[in-house]
């Protein structure tokens, strides 16, 4: 069994990037993952005078409130210490980085999206494609794939019914190839090996009651840092080269999608997504 840990960062009033990424973890490496986490967040909680609670990376990394008693250059070693632990020992990254401006254009492209007008949900559902794909072709494969969400009150159901329903949409994004009278094809999936590499239903927890949710979160902000900085001004001297070494420690260990038959799914997240991710 796996377990994968999603959160994700960029809120539409806060840019044009959304980024939902998510860390994989094998069953008997749970505890041990766990327990590195918790002793070096721990330990730069011991820092902070106020209340440990969740660490939002983004008021971390700038030094926000409190935390602008700890170092900088600390708090800029402790990030990448998360991103090397993370992808260490074959470590695996599942995301998505979304673009709010073209995923409206894509929306109204009109590629027959059952998510309504949801990127929450949208980069979810992308995310458990990408899981699916990826295990599905995992050879003796043990067990199946559990979704640990970062608490989404408003979503979670929503979630949960697109994983148990399996709409065929998604189907392009996982489609296996076949043969059939000696020509290679996409082979059609059918409803009991939809999203069956993965448990049924979401699972949410609290970022602050879970390290491996709030390593989730700083994934997702490294990434989305370093998408909005391709456009935006720097904030301090060096910030895009510090992030794009971050990038670097992280994107080989990235999953991405790879070949895909030109169906409407696969049409509309090249579509939404953000121009400088590729899926």
């Amino acid at each position: 069994m796996k377990f994968i840990y999603v959160d994700e960062s960029g809120a539409r009033d806060q840019g044009d990037v959304f980024v939902m990424s998510g860390l994989m973890v094998d069953a008997y490496k749970l505890r041990k993952k766990t327990a590195d986490f918790d002793a070096k967040l721990e330990a730069i909680f011991a820092q902070h005078p106020g209340t440990r609670g969740d660490l939002k990376t983004k008021r971390f990394i700038n030094g926000a409130g409190a935390w602008n008693q700890v170092p900088a250059q600390q708090r800029k070693n402790f990030l990448r210490e998360i991103c090397e632990l993370a992808v260490a020992n074959g470590g695996k990254v599942y995301g998505i980085a979304l673009s709010y401006d073209r995923f409206d254009v894509a929306l109204a492209a009109g590629h027959g999206h059952p998510f309504a007008n949801s990127y929450w949900i949208a980069g979810a559902m992308f995310v458990s494609s990408l899981v699916q794909k990826k295990m599905q072709g995992v050879a003796n494969s043990k067990g199946l794939t559990v979704l640990i969400m970062d608490d989404n009150k408003q979503e979670m159901a929503n979630l949960s019914d697109g994983i148990y329903k399996c709409s065929e949409w998604y189907d392009g994004l996982y489609q296996r190839r076949g043969r059939r009278r000696g020509k290679s094809v996409w082979l059609d999936r059918r409803p009991k090996d939809r999203f069956d590499q993965i448990i049924n239903t979401a699972f949410a927890i609290k970022s602050d009651h879970s390290s491996l949710v709030q390593v989730a979160d700083a994934l997702s902000w490294v990434f989305r840092r370093h998408l909005e900085l391709e456009t935006q001004p720097e904030a301090y001297v060096g910030e895009q080269a510090y992030y794009k070494d971050l990038i670097d420690i992280l994107e080989p260990q990235r999953e991405k999608l790879g070949h895909c038959p030109q169906e409407p799914c696969v049409a509309f997240y090249q579509a939404a997504r953000h121009e400088g991710w590729a899926v």
